[in-house]
């Protein structure tokens, strides 16, 4: 067995992290700081994956793409991102590149779990927004809550949701699906 060793003493930049070993395991670089995390638990999975069927059938609806972990966001030369689910709006299909995406996705979605809570409300949050996304989730399954940010209006959620309710979307008119649907196994 091969125990990867991170090294935390320098700041990574977008060149040396495309250098590192092709991986399925969770990779990001945040503010020059490279994080990686074990495969995320089942709940997790199931989560996302009901998630994925939803917004998956709206974007063949309405031309955009979604797409699950891990995929590459480039925000800037310190600042690489893998949200667990993201969607591209029709009109923004020019930031696609067959390493990832150039760009902020018009949606993230973070599943969290508690190692990683505070990266994805802090960290992650902050740079979502300063980098142009416009809607930012983040489902805490251990809570069986949902936080939805508009960028667009204050730094609070627009929508919470504890254990049930209607989700619904500005950035994504028309999809609506209850809350506790993306518990189903």
């Amino acid at each position: 067995m091969v125990t990867a060793t991170i090294d935390r003493s320098k700041e990574w930049t977008v060149e040396e992290f495309l250098q590192l070993e092709e991986s399925n395991l969770p990779c990001e670089l945040i503010n020059g700081e490279l994080y990686m995390s074990p495969a995320p638990s089942f709940t997790h999975q199931t989560v996302l994956s009901n998630l994925n069927d939803f917004v998956k059938s709206y974007a063949r609806k309405h031309g955009g793409v979604s797409m699950f972990a891990p995929v590459d966001v480039f925000l800037d030369q310190k600042n690489v991102l893998q949200p667990d689910l993201l969607y591209i709006a029709k009109e923004n299909m020019g930031i696609i590149s067959e390493r990832g995406l150039n760009a902020a996705p018009d949606l993230a979605v973070e599943i969290i779990s508690p190692s990683n809570s505070f990266k994805d409300r802090n960290q992650k949050r902050k740079l979502y927004q300063k980098f142009g996304v416009k809607e930012y989730w983040i489902i805490d399954p251990g809570n069986k809550t949902l936080e939805i940010y508009d960028f667009h209006m204050e730094d609070t959620p627009v929508l919470y949701l504890a254990e049930e309710g209607i989700v619904i979307s500005k950035l994504l008119p028309g999809l609506t699906f209850r809350f506790e649907d993306l518990f189903v196994r």
